[in-house]
């Protein structure tokens, strides 16, 4: 699932919100729910792969 997150999260110029990201998510087939997206996104987080702010998640430059 972390693959998929990164893979949305590379294709978008901006920070996205977590609502985008489900439903993009759902859309190419992985469904989950919000409190499993907030567990992959606090992994990515503390992996060091992504930095979220109020305006959503973006990978880390």
């Amino acid at each position: 699932m972390v693959t998929a997150v990164v893979a949305i999260l590379e294709q978008s110029s901006t920070p996205v919100r977590r609502r985008k990201l489900l439903e993009e998510l759902e859309r190419r087939g992985h469904r989950l729910s919000l409190a499993g997206l907030n567990r992959v996104l606090q992994y990515c987080s503390e992996s060091g792969l992504t930095v979220e702010g109020p305006e959503g998640a973006r990978l880390r430059p």
